[in-house]
């Protein structure tokens, strides 16, 4: 064999080895730190009377995240109903949130801690994963109980909602496949997306002054802990990449950009849902109109984490790869 390839070969290896090593390295710091960091399981032990901060004259959402904010139909209805239908945002908000960390996320913690997953069997990577479990069930626990006060304060108990594209979408993708290691990579492609923009997703309320200040503070704490989630899932999908096969690799390549588009869905089946259930009128036509402009928000989306970490285990640096984001509207 060629001494030259030999070396180049060598000096690659080397190179991976060291990448690895020092993801390892970061992750066991976070890991040792997740006593200091995790931020929900104190706000809940301070939170013993939600319902005594509720503020009935400040609205629960915000009409820009309204898919449908410019519509006439929205514009001329009364303001009692366009309330309500705030109300129903921050639920649908709150619940599309329980949805991930309970549908996406866990089940893409417990796949790493079933040492399911290559790259990342060793024991920092199973506390990793442990941990961010722990944070997620205190996540839906902190979510639902924003969710219970607001049932209850505006007579809303009976309200239930859909699946959410992100969730049916990783679904259906998984159906197209039959191999369990095409599933779990469905799934932590989709875990991995979510991490990284469910920050910018809370930050859309964690600082607006004008909306409830329970809901802006649920979504606050919820956030800090969402930041060093975002870190810890791009870490293990580093450390995850390198060790798989090429057909692996290839195929994560493909099903990676994928769940950006889920993600970024305006749910109008969900809203339609609502809106019927609230008794809106014209809630058909005007969910049909939106339907007809977009269903997606893909301009509204910040790429620069995603792109960075394809970049830096060198999904772009493939036909592939570039193909791949592009095809799904992250590429140019």
């Amino acid at each position: 064999m060629n001494t030259l390839l030999i070396k180049e070969r060598s000096t690659s290896e080397i190179t991976r080895q060291n990448d690895l090593s020092h993801c390892h390295t970061l992750l066991e710091k976070l890991a040792n730190n997740w006593h200091k960091r995790a931020q929900v399981k104190h706000k809940l032990d301070n939170l013993n009377q939600p319902e005594s901060t509720f503020d009935h004259s400040r609205a629960d959402f915000l009409v820009d995240l309204l898919p449908f904010k410019n519509h006439p139909h929205f514009q001329q209805a009364p303001v009692a109903i366009k309330q309500k239908i705030l109300s129903c945002g921050w639920l649908a908000y709150n619940e599309k949130t329980v949805e991930i960390e309970s549908k996406i996320i866990a089940p893409a913690c417990n796949h790493i801690m079933d040492r399911e997953v290559p790259g990342v069997t060793d024991e920092i990577s199973q506390q990793i994963a442990s941990d961010t479990l722990v944070d997620e069930a205190y996540h839906v626990q902190l979510v639902l109980t924003g969710c219970r006060v607001t049932r209850k304060q505006r007579n809303l108990i009976e309200l239930r909602l859909p699946s959410f594209a992100l969730t049916t979408n990783m679904y259906r993708e998984q159906s197209y496949y039959s191999e369990p290691w095409q599933k779990i990579l469905i799934q932590l492609a989709t875990a991995i997306v979510s991490e990284i923009f469910i920050s910018d997703y809370l930050n859309l309320l964690a600082h607006n002054q004008k909306i409830q200040p329970l809901n802006r503070l649920i979504v606050a704490t919820h956030r800090r802990d969402e930041m060093a989630h975002g870190s810890i899932f791009k870490i293990l999908a580093k450390c995850i990449y390198s060790e798989l096969n090429q057909q692996q690799k290839e195929f994560f390549i493909e099903v990676l950009p994928k769940p950006v588009r889920w993600f970024a869905n305006t749910e109008l089946n969900v809203w339609k849902s609502i809106l019927q259930q609230i008794g809106f009128d014209h809630a058909e036509p005007m969910i049909n109109d939106c339907a007809a402009c977009n269903q997606v928000n893909l301009m509204s989306m910040d790429y620069t984490d995603l792109i960075s970490l394809a970049e830096e285990v060198g999904i772009l640096d493939s036909a592939l790869g570039i193909d791949s984001f592009s095809r799904e509207g992250i590429l140019s």
